[in-house]
């Protein structure tokens, strides 16, 4: 099960097929994903592509692989800046996903192309301890997947707790607001019906309105008086 590096596009980096991890791609995995499409990236153009995954077993010395948008990853070909991070592998770091959906062949100058093959143990000198590694690999990844889950359900409970607190200050909140504009619905009763004239502090004239309004934030029940020469003011209900 290798993965062939095959020459295509206009300018291509290879003049053969190459082929990589001969006898160490585990697995192949197709997923949607939503990316971008720009074959430039100076622009956005995200759709959903069929992403290709290979699981490839770096044997027990390497670069460590790393973990990328929520993957265990690791490169076809070592960066010559990372060579010396190659060291002795712990059997759950022996495996990495290589990306091999080919979104720029055409810009990169070549595709991959990972093929399933059956694995004969007879044949291969280091089977058992690669399934050895790889039942250590999934133990691993299944042990990040439930600390992973355990640690979104603890912030989405976090975030419910402080939404309850919210909304339980909200709710007293629009208690004592309705409680106010309760009171001042009941000084409503002291104003005098609509028409009826009216002297309050020396001002003389004709009630036209009257009703509970908030004013600066506090409810207030008040009423409108105007005289015969259309002048206004405005009385609240405890002046009665």
């Amino acid at each position: 099960m290798p993965i062939t590096k095959n020459p295509c596009g206009y300018s291509p980096v290879t003049t053969d097929p190459q082929v990589f991890f001969p006898h160490r791609v585990v697995r192949v995995m197709k997923r949607t994903e939503n990316r971008n499409w720009s074959d430039t990236l100076d622009y956005s153009d995200w759709r959903d592509v069929t992403a290709v995954y290979a699981l490839v077993w770096l044997g027990t010395h390497g670069i460590p692989p790393e973990t990328r948008h929520g993957m265990i990853r690791t490169n076809l070909e070592p960066f010559s800046w990372d060579a010396d991070k190659a060291r002795d592998l712990e059997p759950h770091q022996q495996f990495g996903w290589i990306d091999c959906t080919n979104l720029y062949a055409d810009r990169n100058g070549y595709a991959l192309h990972p093929t399933e093959d059956a694995f004969d143990m007879a044949i291969l000198h280091n089977g058992p301890e690669m399934f050895d590694a790889l039942a250590s690999f999934d133990a691993h990844v299944a042990r990040l997947a439930e600390e992973a889950r355990l640690e979104a359900e603890a912030l989405e409970a976090a975030r419910k707790a402080v939404e309850a607190k919210v909304a339980a200050k909200v709710a007293v909140k629009a208690q004592k607001d309705e409680a106010l504009r309760i009171e001042a619905e009941k000084l409503l009763a002291r104003i005098p019906a609509k028409g009826t004239a009216v002297t309050v502090e020396g001002f003389t004239g004709q009630v036209f309105w009257s009703g509970v309004r908030k004013f600066r934030g506090r409810w207030t029940a008040r009423c409108g008086v105007k005289n015969s020469a259309g002048e206004v003011v405005w009385v609240p209900a405890d002046r009665f």
